[in-house]
């Protein structure tokens, strides 16, 4: 079974479903981003000795590596949702994705972006 074909149409419903997923990854990425921060320092404070049950500070950063992971778990819940619509992910940073549509009998990519309010572009498989 190939890849799930869309028409601009079927490609352009989905863009409140995409939105609403790219902005659950922001989210995520952005306590992502602020926790790692804050485990760095103690990092730095501590090197090798925060892993250490003695240290002072070891159960906030082992609290800390049990946020990210549940984190990182719901990054691939969304990833996994934007799967399940079978889309083709390009770029998390930029909002890009690809869904594969048929021109000419040619199979292409139709392009949207994110912030875009419909599904205008596209390009063959073998361009970028």
């Amino acid at each position: 079974m190939g890849p799930k074909i869309f028409t601009v149409r079927q490609a352009t419903a989905c863009i409140p479903q995409l939105e609403e997923n790219f902005k659950a990854l922001d989210d995520v990425r952005h306590r992502m981003k602020k926790l790692k921060g804050k485990m760095d320092v103690l990092e730095m404070l501590w090197g090798e000795e925060i892993h250490a049950d003695s240290n002072p500070d070891h159960r906030e950063f082992a609290h800390y590596i049990e946020d990210m992971d549940a984190l990182k778990l719901q990054y691939e819940g969304v990833g996994k949702k934007l799967a399940e619509m079978e889309v083709v992910l390009k770029s998390v940073e930029q909002g890009l994705i690809d869904f594969y549509g048929v021109l000419d009998s040619r199979l292409i990519f139709l392009c949207w972006k994110r912030g875009e309010t419909s599904v205008d572009h596209f390009h063959h498989l073998e361009e970028g």
